[in-house]
């Protein structure tokens, strides 16, 4: 048996946390499978990519809810420490709206790979 199907896009949905409440446009991390806020996960979340829209899940289960969101390379603030030499390392989050080269003793979760940084933000590839 071969493929049961083909898609080529950047556009994934994923269930959400429970509890998790999340606006449009803000980066988003899996943790254990369950989509969520990029603070969440405790360093150990993987890089979903940016919301399309809002998503509430704040009051259902794990998985009541799907949200969607777009992978690629996105600009996001810099912290201050991410330089031209850093092209190719990981960014970490420090918000959803700033990524920093340092992973805070793995506190912070992994936004990405840095791709190119620019005089006013860091464009990261996210997304698995």
């Amino acid at each position: 048996m071969g493929a049961i199907a083909e898609r080529d896009g950047r556009k994934r949905g994923y269930p959400m946390k429970a509890g998790a409440n999340l606006a449009a446009n803000v980066p988003a991390v899996l943790d254990s499978g369950y989509l969520t806020d990029v603070s969440d996960g405790s360093g150990s979340a993987t890089s979903a990519g940016v919301t399309t829209f809002e998503a509430d899940n704040s009051a259902g289960a794990n998985g009541d809810v799907i949200a969607e969101v777009v992978s690629g390379e996105h600009k996001f603030a810099n912290n201050g420490d991410i330089t031209v030499a850093n092209a190719g390392a990981t960014a970490y989050f420090v918000d959803d709206s700033t990524v920093s080269s340092d992973s805070a003793t793995s506190s912070r979760n992994a936004a990405g790979t840095i791709t190119q940084v620019d005089g006013d933000g860091v464009w990261v590839a996210l997304g698995v």
